[in-house]
Formats: C-alpha cells, sequence, structure tokens
C-alpha cells in the first residue's frame, strides 16, 4: 500500500437498517482525520453517522418547485423563502440524508420556532438553513457554510439591500444556487439584456435563474425578478470547487466542504464542463478540484464516444492542473440501472487510470492528479443509490465525503485510491 498507510473499508450490511465501517491504520489514521472522530486502538466506525443517514424517507415534495418561492396568493408581498436543504431533498427518495439535526429531523419539522438550534450538530445549523427557523434562501446574515463566511442570499426583489451588493460574477452566481435552496439544473444560462438585472437573478415565472452580462442591465421589465446578493462571497477566496455532472449538483458539499463552490448541472457532459473550464480557470484560484465527469457521454457499444470523452476530460484536468489546482476525480459508478454501460464505463476508468500515471510521471504536473475507483470499490450496496437506480442516496454521498477528505489529507502522494485505502502499487 502506498506509504504504508492501509484505511480499508469493509461495508458490511449487518441488516435492513445498520451498516458499519471498519478502518484499520498501521501508523496515521487517515480515516479518522476524514471522518473527525476517532475510536479506541484507532478503529473508526461510521456507524453514528450511518444510524443517522440510513432511515427511508418517502418523497413528499412538490412538482412544481417555484411553488415554494412564490404562492398563488397575487396580493402576498414577501416571496416565500426555501429551505437550505430543499435542492437535495427533490432527488433523493432517502430524502432526509441532505441534512438533519441530531433527532433525524429536516427542516420541515421545524414549525415550534422555540425548537431552533436545540438539536444542531456538524451539519444542521437550524437558523442558517430552516425558513421556519429565519434561515433559508432569504438569510441574509453570515454564512458558516459559505467562502469567507460570506452573506449570499435571494432578495426580496430586484434590487439588493444597500450593505449589500448583488453577485456579479457567473461563477458566483452559479456557486449561489446551492446557498440557497436551488439545483444546478435551475440555471439557464447567460444573457446581455438592459432591461433585466445586471448579474445574477431568479424569475420565478419562467423557472429559472439568469446570468445578465449586460454592463448596466435595468429593471423596467424586471417585476416579479429576485435578485441574488451578496457580501464577501468572493471566489477568488475559494479553496475547494466542484465541478461535473449530477453527482456533483446534487452533492450536498458545503456541508462536508465549508466554503467550497459547487458549480455542479445535472445532465452535463465532458462536452459541457470542456465549454466552460476556462470560466472556472479565469474566476477561481482554488486549491483543490472535485471532478465528475464522463458517465452522461457513454453509449452502450459506442467505443468512439467513450474515447472522444476521455480526450475531453484529460483536457479539463489539464487546465485546472495548468492554473495550479490539484484534482480529484471520481469514477463511474456500478449503478443498478446502467449494466447496459459498464464495459464502456470500466474502458473510461481504465483509461483513466492510465492517464495518472502519465500525469505522475512528468514532473510539471506530479501529484497534482487523483483518481478514486468507485466502480471497483464495494459500492454495489442498493442502499447507496437512490430508487432512480443512477444516482446516489445521501448514504453514498457520506462514502464520497469520507473518500474526498481522504485523497486531500492524505500526507503521502496516492495517484489511485479504491474503498479508503491507497492502492497504487497493487
Amino acid at each position: 500500500m502506498g506509504g504504508g498507510r492501509i484505511a480499508s473499508f469493509a461495508l458490511l450490511l449487518a441488516s435492513a437498517n445498520t451498516w458499519q465501517v471498519n478502518a484499520e491504520d498501521t501508523g496515521d489514521n487517515d480515516v479518522c482525520k476524514a471522518t473527525g472522530s476517532c475510536g479506541a486502538g484507532g478503529t473508526q466506525l461510521l456507524q453514528a453517522g450511518f444510524r443517522k443517514n440510513i432511515q427511508k424517507h418517502t418523497s413528499g415534495g412538490t412538482d412544481d418547485y417555484y411553488d415554494d418561492y412564490y404562492s398563488d396568493d397575487e396580493t402576498e408581498v414577501t416571496p416565500q423563502c426555501k429551505d437550505y436543504t430543499a435542492q437535495y431533498e427533490a432527488y433523493d427518495d432517502y430524502q432526509e440524508f441532505a441534512a438533519v439535526d441530531a433527532e433525524n429531523e429536516g427542516c420541515a419539522s421545524y414549525t415550534d420556532v422555540t425548537h431552533c438550534g436545540q438539536q444542531d450538530d456538524d451539519d444542521f445549523i437550524a437558523s442558517e438553513m430552516c425558513c421556519n427557523c429565519g434561515g433559508g434562501s432569504t438569510y441574509a446574515e453570515p454564512r458558516s457554510l459559505a467562502v469567507n463566511k460570506a452573506r449570499v442570499f435571494l432578495s426580496e426583489g430586484s434590487q439588493c439591500p444597500d450593505d449589500t451588493l448583488p453577485i456579479d460574477t457567473l461563477t458566483a452566481c452559479r456557486a449561489a444556487l446551492d446557498m440557497t435552496g436551488m439545483s444546478g439544473g435551475d440555471y439557464k444560462g447567460t444573457q446581455s439584456e438592459n432591461n433585466w438585472p445586471k448579474g445574477c437573478y431568479l424569475v420565478p415565472d419562467q423557472n429559472g435563474v439568469w446570468f445578465n452580462t449586460h454592463p448596466q442591465g435595468g429593471v423596467d421589465s424586471s417585476q416579479g425578478t429576485r435578485r441574488f446578493c451578496q457580501n464577501g462571497y468572493d471566489p477568488k477566496a475559494v479553496d475547494i470547487v466542484f465541478v461535473g455532472d449530477s453527482d456533483i449538483d446534487f452533492w450536498d458539499s458545503a456541508v462536508a466542504f465549508p466554503g467550497s463552490f459547487n458549480v455542479g448541472i445535472g445532465g452535463y457532459t465532458t462536452q459541457d464542463v470542456y465549454g466552460e473550464v476556462d470560466q472556472w480557470v479565469a474566476d477561481l484560484d482554488p486549491q483543490w478540484v472535485v471532478l465528475v465527469c464522463g458517465e452522461n457521454d457513454i453509449e452502450a457499444g459506442n467505443r468512439e464516444a467513450t474515447d472522444n470523452a476521455l480526450t475531453r476530460f484529460k483536457t479539463i484536468v489539464g487546465k485546472f492542473i495548468a492554473d495550479g489546482s490539484r484534482v480529484i476525480a471520481l469514477g463511474t459508478k456500478p449503478e443498478p440501472g446502467s449494466k447496459e454501460l459498464y464495459t464502456e464505463y470500466e474502458h473510461y476508468d481504465e483509461q483513466i487510470k492510465k492517464f495518472a500515471v502519465e500525469l505522475q510521471e512528468d514532473e510539471s504536473s506530479m501529484n497534482h492528479f487523483q483518481f478514486i475507483d468507485v466502480f471497483n470499490s464495494d459500492f454495489n450496496k442498493t442502499e447507496l443509490f437512490n430508487s432512480d437506480e443512477l444516482h446516489m442516496s445521501r448514504l453514498g454521498y457520506t462514502f464520497w465525503n469520507a473518500w474526498v477528505k481522504l485523497a486531500m489529507e492524505s500526507t503521502t502522494p496516492c495517484i489511485l485510491w479504491r474503498d479508503g485505502a491507497c492502492v497504487q502499487d497493487e
């Protein structure tokens, strides 16, 4: 094993509702570092987190995402708020996995404001996340999950309060969706119009967020629009950026990696990411880039499409590395609903592993790329995926959080990880 570290995960389904992860170490316990709490003898049990996350919940969300922003009452003056966790609950039958309090309850349970803050834990802050507690999308105070603990929120109209500024960079606009309870898929694109607000804004009746590049913008035709506002939300101060497809978009990454930016969009291909990478390089200066893309390019039996995706993937990684960032890429998943793609998935991953070796042998890119082999990890349990058999449950993301933290915090360079262990020498 690389560096003499052994951090092997044994995923055991002890019962329908119980998971246990054992991590053995012969030296520094990287698993303990990644998860933040160590048991006696250097053994880390993530049971508490899994007990918290394994409970199954039924989806009770509305089909119209924006129904929660504005009611049908035309006389209502103040738009409704959206809980921080909303964008994750909408895509996960295990919906409370997005973020729950110490009693396994989400924001919907806080109907009595006197309970706000009484059950906060390391991934749940009711006063910031829950509308009933004064938090959510319209929470205009400093956010502990935002870069610089910045203020970032959705205004009640087309103007920002005097002590804040409109979000005027595309990168901050995309990341602000995550902070205000929206998914990346709510972003509809850029425009240059003199009759819409400059910068980042929401148009509820058109079900989307736009970024207006016009140097002045306007408000004449902006009735009903809502401005994204900020104070201290600086892309250049971001150390970690999450880039890619729905696996990134649906990742509750800010909770596990406070201060990070998430610019993922569901459905994105390598072509989409390739078209934006120069923007991220220009606006950001991150130490780490967490990258997931390629699955949406792949078609059963179409090796040409897979190889084209690989070419674009390598270019994307190269641009980030040339900008000084270190890249952690997570490979394809053994999705229960995509078995016909497994052959191409495995080819894609194997070529990326070879690419990792090439980068490590080049002095200019040495120690700047790490690959997490998800497909060949013990990652084929039903509970790790949502009922659509494509996207992950919150439990699946619990493992990804731990694996990425291991890669970031390991003092011994490793280019290939599997099940939380460095396997580059196998």
